[in-house]
Formats: structure tokens, C-alpha cells, sequence
């Protein structure tokens, strides 16, 4: 029997499985990109790039390419006008971050529209991610701040950030990609895809690293998709969204006696920097007076960039100074409704290929945090999260509620355009 399993999951392995399984682990483990830049050259990990992303569009079938361009169309533009914007005038070094912005998307696109290996990917994302919280947490106890310096290093080969990343610590972008993929961890939970034991582990192991990490956001989102467990996965998204206001509302309305639980948890933990700043946050400007980043003060700037010239905001002046913390004010305010109707768009076809085929299925209101959680980092803070919105998504989704669950919404067969009675009746009459 156990031969057999065997036997199938290698012929299930091919070339794609392989270089899936890289571009993976590149995303997810610091030591990948750093072993590749150091051994190979990064021209190599450019050629891959390039290679995955014709492979997209040459295996598309001639059914979704419509959709496909259609998705990518928006992708495309705001690229465009970024690339405008920096002027560049390295075309080759242009095109690859072109392509390296769309790559996410690609992949995640040919995975919905194929039958492909789910619980091989979600096996590797897991494993990746779980030895990269460890090592992580290990290198902050060494190095303390670290996987903050690591977001403030100024080029990749500072000589800390090869240090850190040979010994796979995560910074910025692997906390923050790990906690908006906890939501996952609660949606298997409750389907029944993931047992209550390693359920607790993953929590413990998310929670640490957030906490080693010192990132506050990080730390808050967390508490909140935790907070998921206790929501029945049959709730409607209105209720859903209600929860979520009146939960929103009691913070407001107890602040205080928020922050001092957290002070407590925070004191409990021995972590006093991350505690002292999410009191800044829900205690207000005199909190907040005490650290050099005001990230109100820098959201208003801008939104400030912005109303000063909403169609074309800071492209139309040549300066682009805005506040620099929050991906989604910053595309308004340095390029006005240009950029931020192509940003809209984008999120836009994120949600209709990648989330919301799991309407209608049980922890949809789930998947729909999934999908709002990254919007809320992206305003509050920088990247857009294109990895976990279109290449880790599909991959989990599909573990946990089956292969087919993308080729069910898109291949369905359309409904009859005269009533089944209708025609039965006819006959009958006939």
C-alpha cells in the first residue's frame, strides 16, 4: 500500500514540480537567494524568471487567455507608470522588475486554471517557513534587533544583511508573509484539514517569532486572526463585518483597558519595546510623541501629497516625498488616480481569481479575512503581498478544500436558458 503512494507521488513529479518548489523556497528562506547570488550569479535566478513567466502564457489555454491578459492588464499599467516615474534607463534591469512584479500572479494563475500537486507545495511552504520562524528566532536571541536591521540595511550586500541571511534569519518580509498566512492555519482548523495539536505548535511558533522579531503590526494582526477561532466558519460575511466594527469599536471605546492587558501580556512575555509601542498606539499622541516614527503624521503626509494633486499627485511635480509607511497612500500620493485606479484594479482581480471561488463554501467569511488582512498591512505599512495573495493562496486553498475547487467555479457548466419544468412540460404536452 504504502509502495503504491510511493510509486504515485513520483510520477506525479516533474520538472514544473521543481522549479515551483525553488521559486518557493526563494521566497520564503533568506539563505536561497543569498546561497544563488553567491554561487551562481543572479542572472540565473533572472533566466528562471523569464522562463516561468513565458511558460505561463504559452500553456494558457486559448479559453482563459481573455481572462488571464485581463488580470495582468492592470499589473502592467501601474508597472508602467512606476517605470516612468524612476526613470530608468537600464532597460534589461527594468523589464526583469517588471517580470519579477508579475511573476506571483503568473504562477498563481496557471495553478487555478490546472490540476496541480497541492500537498506537495503546501508541505514545502510549511516546512520552509517553520525551519526560517526557528532560525529566526534563534538569530534574534543572538543578535537582538535583527530581523529589524535586516529592513533597514541599505543594500542587499551589507555586510550584516549577508550575515543574517547566511544564517536564515527572517526580516520584514518573511514576519509579516508569516502572519498573513495564520489565517490559513485557522481555516484548515476548522474545516478539519489540520489537527488541534500541530494547530498549537504553528500558533506558538507564529506568535514567538512575531515577538522575537519586535513587530508590533505583526504582533496585532496575529491577535486578531487568533480571535477567528471562536467565529463560526458558517457566518455570513455581512455578520462577519459587523463582528469585526463592533470589535474595532470596543478597542476604541476601551483603549486604555487594552493597552494595559497588553503591558501585562508584554511584561509576561519580557518584551518591553513592542509593548511600549502598541501602547503609543492605542494611547495616542502623547504615547506616540516618545518614538521618532509619528506614523500619523506620516499618513497625513501622504495623504497630504495626494489632495494636493489627485490625478497625477507627486509625478506631476518631479518629487516624490510622501510618508514612505503605507504602500497604498504612498501609490495615491506619488501618482494620483493614475496609479491608484490600476492599484484598485489589481486588487480587484485578486480577489475574482483567487478568493472568491470559495464563495458559498464553509470558512468562505475566513478566506475573506485572508484577503482583507493584506489590504490593512498595505496601508499601514509598506509591500503589496503579491506572494501570499496569488501564489501561496491558491496552493492552500486547494489543500484545503480540494484540487478541484478552482476548476468547480470556472468550468461550470452555465444553466439552461429555458427551466428544466418548462421543457418537461412541453414534452409531456407533445
Amino acid at each position: 500500500m504504502y509502495l503504491d503512494k510511493v510509486k504515485v507521488f513520483f510520477k506525479k513529479l516533474n520538472y514544473k514540480c521543481f522549479v515551483l518548489i525553488f521559486l518557493l523556497l526563494f521566497g520564503i528562506m533568506p539563505i536561497i537567494p543569498r546561497a544563488v547570488s553567491t554561487y551562481l550569479t543572479t542572472y540565473s535566478y533572472m533566466a528562471l524568471v523569464v522562463a516561468a513567466v513565458l511558460f505561463t502564457f504559452i500553456t494558457c489555454r486559448m479559453t482563459d487567455i481573455k481572462e488571464f491578459i485581463l488580470l495582468l492588464l492592470p499589473f502592467i499599467i501601474y508597472e508602467m507608470i512606476v517605470l516612468i516615474a524612476n526613470q530608468n534607463s537600464d532597460v534589461l534591469l527594468s523589464g526583469y522588475q517588471v517580470l519579477l512584479f508579475l511573476l506571483p500572479v503568473c504562477i498563481g494563475f496557471y495553478l487555478v486554471s490546472n490540476i496541480f500537486f497541492c500537498g506537495l507545495y503546501t508541505s514545502v511552504i510549511v516546512i520552509a517557513f517553520v525551519i526560517t520562524a526557528f532560525t529566526t528566532i534563534i538569530g534574534c536571541m543572538i543578535f537582538p534587533n535583527a530581523a529589524r536591521v535586516l529592513a533597514t540595511t541599505a543594500t542587499s550586500q551589507d555586510p550584516i544583511a549577508v550575515m543574517y541571511n547566511w544564517m536564515n534569519i527572517g526580516g520584514y518580509g518573511f514576519v509579516y508573509s508569516m502572519v498573513l498566512l495564520y489565517p490559513f492555519v485557522v481555516i484548515a482548523f476548522k474545516m478539519k484539514r489540520l489537527h488541534i495539536v500541530p494547530m498549537i505548535l504553528i500558533t506558538v511558533l507564529v506568535f514567538a517569532t512575531a515577538i522575537a522579531a519586535e513587530y508590533t503590526y505583526a504582533f496585532m494582526l496575529l491577535m486578531i486572526s487568533l480571535l477567528m477561532l471562536v467565529i463560526p466558519r458558517d457566518i455570513t460575511v455581512k455578520r462577519f463585518i459587523v463582528l469585526i466594527l463592533v470589535l474595532l469599536l470596543a478597542v476604541i471605546l476601551f483603549r486604555t483597558t487594552v493597552a494595559a492587558i497588553v503591558s501585562a501580556l508584554g511584561n509576561f512575555l519580557g518584551n518591553s519595546t513592542m509593548t511600549d509601542k502598541i501602547n503609543a498606539i492605542f494611547l495616542g499622541k502623547d504615547a506616540i510623541e516618545g518614538f521618532d516614527d509619528d506614523r500619523g503624521a506620516l499618513y497625513m503626509l501622504s495623504i497630504n501629497a495626494f489632495l494636493s494633486n489627485p490625478l497625477f499627485g507627486n509625478l506631476a511635480k518631479g518629487r516624490f516625498v510622501t510618508g514612505g509607511h503605507s504602500f497604498i497612500l504612498d501609490t495615491f500620493a506619488n501618482y494620483g488616480l493614475l496609479g491608484g485606479i490600476p492599484m484598485i484594479l489589481m486588487y480587484r482581480g485578486i480577489w475574482r481569481t483567487f478568493f472568491r471561488p470559495i464563495k458559498g463554501h464553509p470558512g468562505y467569511c475566513l478566506v475573506f479575512w485572508a484577503f482583507i488582512q493584506p489590504l490593512i498591512l498595505s496601508l499601514i505599512n509598506t509591500g503589496m503581498w503579491l506572494d501570499n495573495l496569488c501564489l501561496y493562496t491558491p496552493i492552500l486553498l486547494c489543500f484545503i478544500y480540494g484540487n478541484e475547487i478552482y476548476q468547480t467555479d470556472m468550468d461550470e457548466s452555465p444553466s439552461p436558458l429555458v427551466k428544466m419544468n418548462v421543457l418537461q412540460s412541453k414534452v409531456r404536452n407533445e
